[in-house]
């Protein structure tokens, strides 16, 4: 799907027609190697309790070790659990969407049917990895969520992305000591800080595109160019949304309902909280260790942007061959408001995910009239968020339904998993399910943002040639 940032005309009516000749870029899915799953946003690194969590005594639950088993030929590959494993003992909560059981202050983990591990989340990466409750650092190998099983394994490691990141760390404790009068600057070190080289990410990549560029300095100088625009575009985007937000326009709601549906109401806070996180990380993109969080690869044909859901540097992969200035800031911001916790990020993203897309060009696939807007992408929203979805629009850019489906299904607080047009019957049904998923969606949000721009530029453009009609 093609998302862009927009010049604030009206055009014509031609760009909502499909066009069945022009591929429908769109950015990429925040992906996960171990399976297309729904990533559950994090809006705090620091875990809340769980109210649901049993507050008896601990001797209510009782954990037992359980007997070593030595696997050399696993050992070479992957961090040994052995001695962090316990035995699923009765009474322990049963596992949250994150796959994380909790009880009084603790959290688990399922590794195997029966056995489980006790996890801390690393402040920094918010990365889970297994611990003893005897120790006060975390010592055990970090862990990944197999999302189909709900089983956590210990992440394989890299020989390669191991030294990369030794390299990285000593550049930046060299950074950290500089001072201004040596007359260096963070940036002469870039290339030198890209984390996560040959990790698992990036062989994923490989193999579909050919990687040519980590971090900015390695772009060529007019493609480091234009991303450097676009990014100062994209916080503008955020900026400029959130001081509409802020001025309570009278059409805001027009924009809200476009975007939420009637139940815009009970997500303005969300919205906010989202525009605060946008502005905030594409700020922190923009510095020294921002600038190494991007890598370019030489051509991807439906995709013009895409970032993986669990790799915790936050790197946003780049196709050269669609990038253009003035039509890559919303792609970006779309992009950032899938992260969650950063490395090397004092921002935290709002992990907003991929529910549905927004283009016009699929708009006649829609149930409902297209009506008329400025900007292409309200126009299919408020179709959507009227109850007009279609498994015929979802189909148009995945054939894997699998996020919204359980979207759908977490929203109304259903066990059983749903079929794709249950699914949508279900979403055009309940409007409050569907200002629910619009309000995680990263395309409904930075849609928005960008609408809610273009409304406070142009209040700002009238109050300006007001003050000028005066002053002569």
């Amino acid at each position: 799907m093609v998302i862009g940032r927009k010049p604030h005309v009206t055009p014509s009516h031609a760009r909502f027609a499909p066009d069945a000749t022009r591929p429908r870029t769109r950015p990429g899915d925040t992906l996960s190697i171990e399976a297309p799953a729904i990533k559950v946003a994090r809006t705090s690194p620091a875990l809340e309790k769980d109210p649901a969590m049993p507050v008896s005594a601990d001797a209510a639950v009782t954990i037992t070790g359980l007997p070593l088993a030595e696997n050399t030929s696993i050992r070479s590959v992957v961090m040994s659990l052995e001695k962090y494993r316990l035995r699923l003992p009765r009474g322990l909560p049963a596992a949250d969407t994150q796959g994380i059981r909790r009880f009084k202050g603790r959290e688990f983990v399922d590794i195997a049917a029966g056995e489980i591990v006790q996890v801390r989340q690393d402040v920094v990466t918010g990365e889970y990895r297994a611990t003893l409750p005897s120790e006060q650092s975390v010592s055990g190998p970090r862990l990944v969520l197999d999302q189909r099983t709900m089983i956590w394994k210990a992440e394989q490691l890299s020989i390669l992305a191991d030294i990369g990141n030794a390299m990285s760390a000593r550049y930046d404790s060299e950074l950290i000591g500089l001072k201004p009068s040596i007359g260096r600057d963070a940036t002469a070190a870039q290339g030198r800080l890209y984390e996560g080289r040959d990790d698992r990410f990036e062989r994923q990549t490989s193999l579909t595109v050919t990687i040519i560029a980590r971090g900015l300095s390695q772009f060529e100088p007019r493609h480091a160019a234009t991303l450097r625009t676009e990014l100062h575009a994209t916080h503008q985007i955020f900026s400029d949304a959130r001081n509409g937000l802020a001025a309570n326009y009278a059409e805001v709601a027009g924009i809200f309902q476009g975007f939420f549906g009637t139940q815009h109401a009970l997500i303005k806070a969300k919205f906010a909280d989202c525009l605060s996180r946008g502005e905030a990380l594409s700020k922190e993109y923009q510095g020294p260790w921002g600038m190494e969080k991007f890598v370019g690869v030489a051509f991807d044909q439906d995709r013009r942007a895409w970032m993986y859901q669990f790799d915790f540097h936050g790197r946003l992969f780049i196709s050269l061959n669609h990038l253009q200035t003035g039509d890559f800031a919303a792609v970006l911001g779309h992009e950032m408001l899938h992260t969650n916790r950063v490395n090397r990020f004092k921002s935290v993203g709002p992990g907003a995910l991929d529910f549905f897309y927004l283009d016009a060009r699929m708009g006649n696939a829609l149930s409902r009239p297209l009506p008329v807007y400025d900007m292409a992408e309200r126009v299919v929203s408020e179709v959507i968020m009227q109850g007009g979805m279609t498994v015929a629009y979802l189909d148009g850019f995945t054939s894997d339904h699998s996020r919204f489906t359980a979207g759908v299904r977490e929203a109304l607080g259903l066990a059983e998993k749903l079929d794709v047009q249950t699914a949508v019957d279900l979403f055009n049904a309940h409007p409050t399910v569907r200002t629910s998923l619009a309000s995680s969606n990263a395309d409904s949000i930075i849609y928005a943002a960008t609408s809610l721009q273009a409304l406070h530029l142009a209040r700002i453009a009238d109050s300006q040639l007001l003050e000028s009609l005066l002053n002569r």
